[in-house]
């Protein structure tokens, strides 16, 4: 969180000196901004009412453009005008809005999917496509438009919703139906910018979903144009839209190689600096700004008008520099900052109100990492130039590049707010900030009429819910200027009233009343509580095998001291086992048994032995979830698939036994030791018993079970295998919307997840997760976070083959097939 907070500190544009009270001059600057981001407001609702009155009454959706044949298509009318006034209505809030620009969503997807999902041309006339027969070609390009130019900065902004599973499922069938062939595998298109935008959508959704799909198409495409190809070998190089795409795409699949690839990065790094180090060379004019187009062969400038998509580009230098500690691409990228100021009535396309938009997004996309003052006035002065353009009745030029100014206004206003919103954002709202080296921020806020809502400080979206492994710029996000961690302290005043200490969750929904006109000025200043303890002390550091036990020794001593177990393990308890019950199943026999917990409590368990098959056998303890109970992990029609009923009639001693409670049944304990020991006191049945391979005992859950199978696997080494499903994910994901029983005093100090699961190494551990878990849940990339940091002691114990992470395609359930296999390899043949 600090080092979130530390990066954000540095991209504020006003600045007030650190030790001081709020100068006179920043709450004038605050004011200032709050009347720019009302008419930013005012321009982008009037925009969305503007084309909704054109839109057509029997399908609802909007026109491609206002003149000539009305009808619907994906690469304009979804690309570049629709997804604004999805945003205008989401970060304002509005009701009606909101529920019109959902109906558009519905629509489309039932009136324009030709082949698949992908979408065609819809004429208004006739009610149906506009061609008799599909072009597979415009279908894709408009699919690969709509994701990128649409999809992407609405899931950018709002995360998982409706248009994100819409820019999933084109992205899918742009690959179902891809028919190019090449040297990496088909793909959707040769015209480089369709690549350039599927590259970018893929990449954005790998971090995203941690699909390796996503991952793969991916790499076919940078593996195209920078192994099997170069740009550098074309005729023409595009730097403007509609052909810079690429470029982006690239440095967005580098970034994947960087981290997630390392073997791959080696190959694709001295190709994209070759690239990036060409267009320097031959694609700027003296001020550093990016002619349209270049041929790289001879360093002939194609076009020599400017591109107005010039920061686009810079976005890709901008990665590099970050992954790559190259200063020179930082420096590209400031140098046309420095002299955009120049450029106030530079005549971008043609007088279009587009590309003022286009080179405005440019410079504030930048800005959020580079400040410029002088950059800021002119950003300044090209909105106006927008604002302009546009007619009473809200519609600006009459075509769909009207979006790209909505969405160039939406940046600007947040940037004049520093990323707060408010709800509902009326347009008689004037909501302003300014931020100071220290990370105070003062608001401003003022209404013509009695307001009540609420605040919406942004968070850090690039970590949740877009995972980013950093904030990278790149094409149609909205840059994060003001970020609050849910887990921080903030210190709010609020215009004379005292000083309060809340928590960023607050903040994310902060009530606020307005009189008429009357201003409310607020402060908000992160808190450093002294008192504060400090967070996972005991993470584990990559190092030599040595070393790793020795950690793990003192890490299972603090934690059996946490969860209040020492007397317990110093004590001899006998099981005293009574069958209570016994039926016999196909296979199997089915038992429910009492035994001894502790000396002075009994619990209940049941016990399958094989009817087939000489022992000694392996055995599994199999831990269910919350509202579940020992019996339904044998139940083959819930989340579980009867994974326990699978094993025993495979020939597997089982035991359940309940884990459930949320109440502490004997004085002095925690709720957490309970539940561990009753599954430990399990093991100790299982070894007494003369059926049982004692050197082949494993452990298994779903969701609670999950969770206490890594504490049963790091905490008893008895446990030679483990699987743990829809648990593994970090503890700051764990505050919020989940049952707090996982947390007891001590713990966070202490460690995370990734250190418990690290105390089951080197023994064999897979950890599920599912695609589609809900996103508040057990979400992919959060585990595919943790499971790197889990393989690092397995490494260090020189057993890297025996951790693995299972990604499937389900929910919140068992993936039986791989639980299976995983104890067939490593518990059967022990």
């Amino acid at each position: 969180m600090k080092e979130a907070a530390a990066i954000v500190f540095s991209l504020t544009a006003f600045l007030f000196p650190v030790g001081a009270g709020p100068p006179a001059e920043s709450w004038l600057q605050a004011e200032k901004n709050a009347s720019q981001s009302q008419r930013a407001i005012q321009f982008c609702r009037r925009h969305v009412q503007g084309w909704l009155e054109h839109a057509d009454p029997t399908s609802g959706l909007i026109p491609r453009n206002l003149t000539g044949d009305a009808y619907w298509n994906a690469k304009d009318a979804a690309a570049d005008n629709y997804p604004f006034m999805v945003l205008t209505a989401r970060i304002t809030d509005d009701p009606y809005l909101k529920e019109i620009v959902a109906k558009i969503l519905a629509r489309e997807q039932k009136l324009t999917c030709r082949l698949d999902s992908l979408p065609d041309d819809f004429l208004f006339a006739t009610q149906a496509f506009r061609t008799d027969k599909p072009n597979l070609e415009e279908i894709i390009f408009g699919a690969a438009e709509y994701a990128k130019d649409g999809l992407m900065p609405v899931s950018e902004w709002l995360g998982p919703s409706p248009w994100l599973e819409r820019m999933k499922q084109l992205t899918r069938d742009v690959f179902l139906h891809a028919a190019c062939d090449t040297p990496s595998g088909k793909i959707p298109s040769l015209d480089v910018e369709v690549p350039g935008d599927i590259l970018q959508v893929t990449c954005r959704l790998y971090w995203m979903t941690g699909d390796e799909d996503y991952k793969d198409w991916a790499f076919r495409l940078a593996d195209q144009y920078l192994l099997h190809s170069s740009l550098l070998e074309l005729d023409r190089i595009g730097l403007r839209d509609h052909g810079s795409e690429i470029i982006g795409g690239l440095s967005e699949a580098c970034v994947i190689a960087r981290y997630d690839a390392p073997d791959r990065w080696q190959k694709y790094r001295p190709r994209i600096r070759a690239l990036l180090d060409r267009v320097l060379e031959i694609g700027t004019n003296p001020d550093g700004l990016l002619f349209n187009a270049v041929n790289p062969k001879t360093g002939e400038v194609l076009s020599g008008g400017l591109a107005d998509t010039w920061g686009y580009v810079f976005n890709a230098y901008l990665t590099l520099a970050a992954i790559d500690d190259e200063p020179r691409y930082r420096e590209a990228a400031a140098r046309s900052l420095s002299h955009i100021h120049k450029y106030r009535d530079y005549d971008w396309e043609n007088g279009s109100a587009d590309g003022t938009a286009d080179s405005t997004e440019s410079a504030l996309n930048l800005l959020n990492r580079i400040p410029s003052e002088s950059a800021f006035d002119w950003v300044d002065q090209s909105m106006e130039q927008i604002f302009i353009k546009q007619r009473p009745d809200g519609i600006l030029e009459g075509w769909h590049g009207d979006g790209n100014s909505a969405r160039t206004a939406l940046m600007w206003a947040l940037q004049k707010t520093q990323g707060i919103s408010a709800s509902p954002w009326r347009d008689d709202l004037r909501l302003g900030a300014v931020r100071a080296e220290d990370g105070t921020v003062q608001i401003f806020l003022a209404a013509d009429w009695p307001w009540t809502g609420k605040l919406r400080f942004d968070r850090p979206r690039h970590r949740a819910p877009l995972y980013l492994p950093i904030d990278y710029p790149r094409i149609n996000q909205f840059p994060e200027w003001t970020t609050v961690g849910a887990l921080e302290k903030y210190e709010i005043r609020t215009g004379e009233e005292p000083a309060r200490i809340v928590e960023g969750t607050e903040l994310f929904l902060f009530p606020v009343t307005l009189k008429a006109g009357e201003p409310l000025r607020m402060t908000v200043k992160p808190y450093l509580d002294p008192a504060a303890p400090k967070l996972r002390s005991m993470r584990y550091a990559p190092g030599f095998k040595q070393k790793a036990v020795a950690w793990q020794r003192d890490l299972r001593r603090k934690l059996y001291g946490l969860l209040k177990l020492d007397d317990l393990l110093k004590t001899k308890i006998p099981p005293a086992p009574d069958v209570l019950s016994s039926e016999e199943r196909p296979g199997y026999t089915f038992r429910e048994i009492g035994l001894n917990s502790t000396l002075g409590r009994r619990i209940k368990a049941v016990v399958t032995l094989p009817n087939s098959g000489a022992p000694p056998h392996p055995a599994v303890v199999c831990i269910h979830g919350h509202g579940g109970s020992r019996y339904v992990v044998y139940d083959k029609t819930n989340v579980y698939k009867g994974f326990a009923a699978a094993l025993a009639e495979s020939g597997y001693v089982t035991i359940a036994a309940d884990v459930g409670q949320h109440e502490i049944y004997e004085p002095g304990r925690t709720l957490m030791g309970e539940r561990l020991w009753d599954v430990k006191r399990c093991v100790d049945y299982l070894e007494s018993m003369p059926e049982v391979n004692k050197t082949a005992i494993g452990c298994a859950g779903l969701s609670l079970g999950g969770e206490m199978a890594m504490w049963l696997a790091a905490l008893d080494e008895r446990i030679a295998a483990c699987v743990s499903s829809g648990f593994l994910t970090v503890m700051d994901q764990m505050e919020h919307d989940h049952c707090m029983c996982w947390k007891f005093d001590g713990l966070r100090e202490l460690v995370d997840f990734a250190d418990i699961y690290s105390l089951v190494s080197p023994r064999p551990l897979q950890c599920q997760n599912g695609l589609a878990e809900a996103p508040f849940m057990f979400v992919v990339p959060l585990a595919r976070q943790a499971m790197k940091e889990i393989r690092l002691i397995y490494a260090d114990m020189g057993k890297p083959e025996n951790i693995s992470l299972r990604v499937h395609r389900g929910e919140h359930e068992v993936d039986l097939p791989s639980l299976l296999e995983f104890f067939e390899k490593n518990l059967e043949k022990r």
